[in-house]
């Protein structure tokens, strides 16, 4: 009986240091376990704190793309835009230079038609082209007012009857000087100016006649706003007109030779009564 007690109690010795054994391996595997959770975690906090900061730097790379694509577009819209305007803009600068070509045109056209003819019926006589200047290199800026002589032609006039015609002293031939004038009040101010030129020719001093030879349409008067004041020029009133001089022919041999200049006369003034008037004349144009 006492050999069985011993056994069993040798036999429960043996399995409880068993038992402590599995629980100890089991307690260790749990703990190394947990450890390798814990670093599993570091790990991934570590990526996610990672990813989190590509994700952000992608985003600032995608806004940073497109604040450039947006500028690029802004850009080239605006450069379009510009392309646009300075294609409109030389489309208006076009159309005046033709506009002005065309008038300029029109112009000559007239004198070349017109102004012959006009001559001939005010002198009974033949009238003839004998030179043509275009684009005067003479004009008159001052106090506000712009004046340019674009054209210029000088008639021979035959064939008059002699003593009928006054302007020629009677004589069968002479000469007529018809050119075109465009005259301009750029500010913003009523101005006054007779808008006249003085021909020196030789000895002689001529001044140009806004009337004689000069059919009504192409008189200044017939184009002003003021019917009343010949002189007077509103604010940034335009006209362009036709005056003539007349030559003899002997004056005209001095033209020929050189002998001649045309200036624009000044005397621009603010008052109807031309008590400020201005002095400043244009430039000498010598004929040659």
């Amino acid at each position: 009986m006492n050999r069985l007690v011993i056994s069993l109690v040798s036999v429960s010795v043996i399995l409880t240091a068993c038992g402590n054994d599995d629980s100890d391996r089991l307690s260790q595997d749990i703990k190394a376990l947990e450890k390798k959770k814990t670093e599993a975690q570091k790990e991934y906090d570590a990526l996610k704190e990672q990813n989190d900061q590509k994700d952000k730097e992608i985003k600032d790379k995608e806004e940073e793309l497109a604040t450039i694509k947006k500028d690029k577009e802004d850009a080239l819209k605006k450069q379009i835009e510009e392309e646009e305007k300075q294609k409109e803009l030389e489309k208006k600068r076009q159309q005046e230079e033709d506009k002005k070509a065309a008038a300029k045109s029109q112009s000559a056209a007239a004198v070349k038609a017109v102004m012959p003819k006009t001559i001939e019926a005010s002198t009974n006589g033949k009238a003839e082209v004998v030179l043509k200047k275009d684009d005067l290199p003479l004009e008159l800026k001052d106090s506000g007012m712009t004046v340019n002589i674009g054209q210029l032609q000088i008639f021979s006039v035959t064939e008059m009857p002699e003593g009928q015609v006054l302007l020629f002293d009677g004589e069968t031939e002479g000469y007529v000087i018809i050119y075109q004038v465009t005259t301009e009040n750029t500010s913003d101010e009523t101005l006054y100016y007779n808008n006249d030129t003085k021909l020196t020719v030789g000895d002689h001093t001529k001044f140009s006649d806004y009337a004689s030879f000069i059919p009504s349409d192409y008189q200044e008067m017939s184009m002003k706003k003021s019917k009343n004041n010949f002189n007077e020029y509103a604010p940034h009133e335009k006209t362009t007109s036709y005056k003539s001089i007349v030559l003899a022919t002997d004056e005209y041999d001095d033209l020929k030779n050189g002998k001649a200049s045309l200036v624009i006369q000044g005397g621009i003034a603010s008052d109807a009564q031309f008590t400020d008037k201005s002095e400043l004349a244009s430039g000498e144009y010598t004929f040659k």
